[in-house]
């Protein structure tokens, strides 16, 4: 199998992390849908990545259907849970990490009306608010706990590791750390993780 994307997209990474931590080898293909010849936009229509390409072809996006399509080619060890109630647990993380990254994906590219000052002077308080909200949200459910859902790490886990490491590093001004003292350890020990630090994309 192949996944195709860049380093610096984050919901790369979140693919990237969670494959390591299933222990499935990835081939991983440098590719930028805006780069000269890229594969990405021949196959995937909406021009996104990541891009899984199976070992038969078959061609596999977002990032939220390619974790679920690995989680099910290997399901051990289980990274979402198979019971519906802790499924759909695991996948709100998700969901509410996706957002965070979304909004600083926003602030940090520029994104909204760009053209209208009135409109952009309320759009990244909107944007910054979201955040904020998130993480406190994940700061509250982690506190007395190791891990978001269960007794080992999961989808939720690497999903919010992944969504705090990119606040750290695009919105340096928000003050992650000092804002949200509860969860300086629970970001350390994921980033430490191997599945993370081998896909940090400051480390080249």
């Amino acid at each position: 199998m192949k996944l195709l994307g860049s380093s610096g997209s984050p919901f790369v990474r979140k693919v990237r992390a969670f494959a390591m931590e299933k222990g499935i080898a990835l081939d991983y293909v440098l590719d930028r849908p805006s780069g000269p010849g890229s594969q990405i936009a021949e196959l995937n229509p909406l021009s996104k990545m990541p891009v899984l390409v199976l070992d038969d072809g078959e061609v596999v996006y977002d990032s939220v259907v390619i974790v679920e399509c690995l989680e099910g080619l290997k399901p051990q060890p289980a990274l979402i849970p198979a019971d519906f109630r802790g499924r759909i647990a695991v996948r709100r993380w998700e969901a509410l990490a996706d957002g965070i990254t979304e909004a600083t994906v926003n602030l940090s590219h520029g994104y909204g009306p760009m053209d209208d000052a009135e409109k952009r002077a309320a759009w990244n308080p909107r944007q910054e608010a979201k955040i904020e909200r998130a993480l406190a949200t994940v700061q509250r459910a982690i506190t007395g706990r190791d891990w978001l859902h269960g007794t080992s790490i999961t989808l939720a886990d690497v999903a919010v590791g992944y969504a705090m490491a990119y606040v750290e590093a695009k919105l340096p001004a928000f003050e992650r750390k000092q804002r949200f003292p509860g969860l300086v350890s629970y970001a350390g020990r994921l980033l430490a993780r191997p599945s993370f630090v081998k896909t940090d994309p400051s480390a080249g």
